[in-house]
């Protein structure tokens, strides 16, 4: 087994090398913010500084039990009366190109809610190989964590 993952290892690192030349580089300006009433919110911005396109999906997710594992995420659809919406939920960003996510706190929670935020580009890796038994599909995303704290807080 271990001379398998071994062998799986150096796969992907050579496929990672052979396709590293022209690609989209995801930036995030940070990956915790916090959010108080009546303060001025910190700017999230994407920036692409690779030398292709960037398709990203951005999804919400409202964290119920920070701190704890497994996580139990519920998405910005599933809840009830969201205190914080983030959009763009898709973009495109050129190479070089920055933009900045709109956050908007609809109204300050009366306890502290977590918010998670993740960008996943559109773009997969996929590895066919004979030591595999099925396909391998590299999926990364970028994450960024936002505390909104209550109005009581």
């Amino acid at each position: 087994m271990k001379r398998t993952t071994g062998s799986l290892l150096g796969l992907l690192l050579a496929l990672f090398a052979t396709q590293g030349m022209a690609e989209g580089v995801l930036k995030l300006s940070r990956t915790e913010l916090k959010l108080e009433p009546g303060k001025p919110a910190h700017a999230l911005y994407v920036e692409n500084t690779g030398d292709t396109p960037l398709y990203l999906e951005v999804v919400q997710e409202l964290l119920l039990n920070p701190g704890q594992t497994p996580e139990r995420l519920v998405p910005i659809q599933e809840v009830e009366r969201p205190s914080l919406l983030v959009t763009p939920d898709r973009l495109v960003l050129a190479a070089g190109q920055k933009r900045r996510m709109l956050l908007k706190e609809i109204e300050a929670p009366t306890q502290p809610l977590v918010w998670r935020v993740t960008f996943r580009p559109r773009e997969r890796i996929h590895i066919n190989s004979k030591a595999l038994s099925a396909p391998l599909i590299v999926s990364v995303g970028y994450g960024a964590v936002i505390y909104q704290l209550g109005s009581s807080d």
